[in-house]
């Protein structure tokens, strides 16, 4: 169920280790009593035991129990511990961001040399999107720094800087614009909230808005019908073979996908241009043909003989690696990403299949994980049931997702659906506990603590943070650096 690091592993080991070598007992009780905080994560723990009272599948619940007792113990060790501060705190989140800079070289490293590596599986031993995550926190820190340190030294600013530009471009590279999206909003909302510095706000607006100009323009090239698309339809190809003009609607780098093909003159001289096997199958069930009708179509060119034959060397190698649009392939990340989403939608709009694109497969997930809540509205379906119940929706949906090893990739929704309304509700009242009230035990919501309690937050609308490990040790791992006093004040 669980894929973790040894690193990760090796973290929960020594915090662990320190807290019982550590003693103080009685401060930790006292600690422990006092902590709104570490109440919340006991009862969200115990609310999964006794959601093992009403589940079917045991041995899944007790593998959810399993797998969500770091959420228990981590909290308990951190939320009992003096927190880390001064130059210890300064060492540990170097160390921290140097590791991710480290993990992130590596990453581009391996899709650079090792072919065909798919973008989820270049980052070694932790999931690419757990991995997403910790980069945003690193560009945080690394932004804070930059702050604090303009009026100073702003060298060492722009030095700062340098890195959150790399660290930008890599999440590009492997395709985390969720995580891009997230770095936005919780960057307005850390400038809005705690700086407030015009200069700061005038620079993240053009920043923004040249993002957003540079977007507007792929979408409106991306639409931009070329002459063949708008001009009548030709019925037969050069070499006499009538065309298959489909008319499916289904737009693509400004051409009809479906219109201008013809499977034999691209079957045969597939076979005279590539050792490839035209029915050749990839992981993800396609063979070569979808790919190469979009690749020609991207390119302006007619599916049939003319058109392959018109292919370089390069651009058959890039079809043969599945590659299904030069856009995918193009050093400009923002191109790609548009072409990306665009096709996705297009492709939606005219078919409703989702396979193989993650964020369509996304809204279906959703859409039964909020048909099992609405069937188990009040006290939900239980610790181990989630996911048997939403395959048990998708097969009544006759979806394509059915019996795969897909979840929620929503932890709102996958909360609901396990522990119901009334669950939910008392999750809720217990984790903002701590944030309402001006308790002396209230964790102190500086800069750092803020863009990370957001990002987890937003990081649940699509995804389940805390079905991993990776994912629960960045939930709780920044609760060791609250301020140990003045918790009210800024750092």
């Amino acid at each position: 169920m669980v894929t973790s690091t040894w690193a990760s592993n090796l973290v929960w080991v020594l915090l662990g280790a320190n807290w019982v070598l550590e003693g103080r007992w009685r401060e930790k009780w006292q600690m422990a009593r006092e902590s709104r905080l570490l109440q919340a994560f006991v009862v969200f723990y115990l609310l999964m035991l006794v959601g093992m009272l009403w589940t079917e599948h045991v041995g899944n619940g007790f593998a959810m129990l399993q797998v969500r007792l770091p959420l228990l113990v981590v909290p308990l060790v951190v939320l009992t511990s003096r927190p880390i501060v001064g130059r210890a705190r300064r060492v540990v989140l170097a160390l921290y961001a140097g590791t991710v800079l480290v993990v992130s070289a590596i990453s581009l490293v391996r899709l650079y040399t090792i072919p065909d590596l798919p973008y989820r599986d270049a980052v070694p031993y932790i999931s690419h999107i757990r991995f997403a995550l910790n980069c945003c926190m690193v560009i945080y820190l690394l932004c804070g720094e930059a702050t604090r340190q303009w009026s100073r030294r702003w060298p060492l600013a722009l030095v700062c800087l340098l890195p959150t530009a790399y660290l930008l471009f890599f999440l590009l590279k492997i395709h985390s614009y969720t995580a891009v999206a997230v770095l936005a909003a919780v960057s307005i909302a850390v400038l809005l909230v705690y700086y407030r510095r015009w200069p700061l706000l005038a620079a993240w607006l053009l920043v923004a808005g040249t993002l957003t100009v540079l977007v507007v323009h792929e979408v409106k090239a991306y639409y931009r019908m070329v002459p063949q698309a708008s001009e009548p339809l030709v019925a037969y190809t050069a070499g006499g073979r009538p065309y298959v003009h489909r008319q499916d609607g289904i737009v693509e780098s400004g051409n009809y996908i479906n219109n201008y093909v013809c499977p034999e003159e691209l079957r045969a001289e597939w076979e005279r241009r590539s050792a490839v096997p035209y029915d050749s199958v990839d992981a993800d069930g396609w063979t070569v043909q979808p790919t190469l009708v979009r690749y020609l179509n991207a390119l302006g060119l007619t599916k049939d003989s003319v058109g392959v034959h018109s292919l370089t060397a390069q651009q058959i190698r890039e079809v043969e690696s599945r590659v299904p649009n030069p856009a995918y392939s193009s050093r400009n990340p923002i191109r790609k990403m548009v072409c990306v989403l665009l096709f996705e939608r297009e492709f939606y709009l005219h078919t409703h299949a989702v396979r193989g694109f993650s964020m369509l497969q996304r809204f279906e997930l959703w859409k039964a994980t909020l048909h099992v809540i609405g069937g188990h509205r009040w006290s939900g379906v239980g610790t181990g049931d989630v996911d048997a119940e939403l395959h048990a929706e998708l097969r009544a949906m006759g979806s394509e997702l059915a019996d795969t090893q897909k979840r929620s990739h929503n932890q709102y929704l996958s909360l609901l659906a396990a522990f119901g309304v009334l669950g939910f509700v008392l999750l809720a009242v217990f984790f903002l506990r701590p944030l309402v009230g001006g308790h002396r035990s209230s964790p102190t919501l500086t800069p750092l603590m803020f863009a990370w309690l957001l990002t987890v937050l937003i990081s649940f609308l699509t995804e389940d943070t805390l079905d991993t490990l990776a994912g629960i040790l960045f939930c709780t791992f920044f609760l060791a650096f609250r301020p140990a006093e003045h918790p009210h004040v800024a750092d």
